[in-house]
């Protein structure tokens, strides 16, 4: 199974892109939230596309929203891909990247996963930094993000 572990704001959820709407005196939100940019969005078609991969949410949305909301969500907005899963927030937390090891703790299958996020690194563990990309949070994923998370997701799956 691959896995792409899901940030919104900073990679869905673009500064660039709120700015554009705000310019014009376009909506920026639904009854979810911000609205997320449309290229980013696209880039996140071509990854899903190209490795099959589901999805995990990590964002704080998921702080904010229950699972079954995000999955509305996605629905409602005709987002790419399948949401498989939220990250769970384990007793004990200090980063985002307890939170992903805590998921694939829990995990029953193999995976190999990239993690899409506009965090600093020293908000992950050291053994996920090979999985990591973090984006410019003002443009969300680019086409260089795209070729990085597709190469990470087609390498050969790890065994648990």
């Amino acid at each position: 199974m691959r896995i792409v572990f899901l940030d919104f704001d900073g990679v869905l959820n673009t500064a660039h892109y709120i700015h554009a709407l705000e310019s014009r005196k376009l909506q920026c939100n639904d009854e979810y939230g911000p609205l997320f940019d449309p290229a980013s969005i696209s880039y996140l078609g071509e990854i899903i596309d190209k490795t099959d991969a589901k999805m995990v949410i990590t964002s704080s949305w998921k702080n904010l929203m229950s699972y079954p909301d995000i999955l509305n969500m996605w629905h409602k907005r005709s987002l790419p891909g399948e949401v498989i899963d939220v990250c769970p927030i384990p007793e004990g937390r200090r980063k985002r990247g307890d939170e992903i090891d805590a998921w694939m703790s829990e995990c029953k299958e193999s995976c190999q996963y990239v993690i899409l996020d506009d965090m600093s690194v020293d908000n992950f563990n050291k053994h996920q930094l090979d999985h990591l990309i973090v984006v410019n949070p003002y443009y969300g994923i680019n086409q260089e993000t795209v070729e990085r998370a597709i190469n990470i997701l087609n390498t050969p799956i790890l065994t648990k």
